[in-house]
């Protein structure tokens, strides 16, 4: 099971403020929906609440204590190892994790591959930040650069890259 890690961040690695993403880059959802559509998609119960509804045409998975989630159409599971389960029980050959914060850092180690979307801003008082991506186990494949426009107030890059 390939697990990829789907993430955009700041120049700091933030993530998130106040439980929501503090840009609005309609291209990276874009992408995002590429990436995910057909997939399991793996999140915290935080995130899960954040998106406000399950994503549509992908099975959603919650990581939660509890077992409880916060819309219908979202599965709970109690672990990295029951949602890859999960996953394989799908039939798919790749496990997306969508964050938050805490999930990322659960799955970092476990992951072949991580989807960047990094944003040029410094996102103040953040509070949700995804793990340091260390050069020495990652390799950047590939790099694609969007300036600034009238849809996007940043520019930002998309950058995959893979377990060394």
């Amino acid at each position: 099971m390939k697990i990829t890690l789907i993430v955009a961040f700041d120049r700091n690695n933030a993530i998130g403020r106040d439980n929501e993403l503090p840009w609005k880059l309609p291209d990276d959802l874009k992408r995002f929906k590429v990436l995910t559509l057909g997939k399991p998609i793996l999140m915290g119960r935080k995130t899960a609440q954040s998106l406000g509804r399950a994503l549509p045409g992908r099975l959603n998975l919650v990581l939660t204590r509890s077992g409880k989630v916060p819309f219908a159409d979202m599965r709970a599971v109690g672990s990295v190892d029951e949602a890859i389960a999960q996953a394989e029980a799908a039939g798919v050959q790749e496990l997306c994790v969508i964050g938050g914060g805490e999930v990322y850092r659960l799955t970092m180690q476990r992951a072949d591959a991580l989807a960047v979307t990094e944003v040029a801003t410094i996102v103040e008082q953040a509070d949700t930040h995804f793990p340091t991506i260390d050069p020495a186990v990652w390799e950047a494949v590939q790099r694609e650069r969007h300036a600034a426009d009238a849809r996007h107030a940043f520019a930002f890059d998309y950058v995959d890259y893979r377990r060394r």
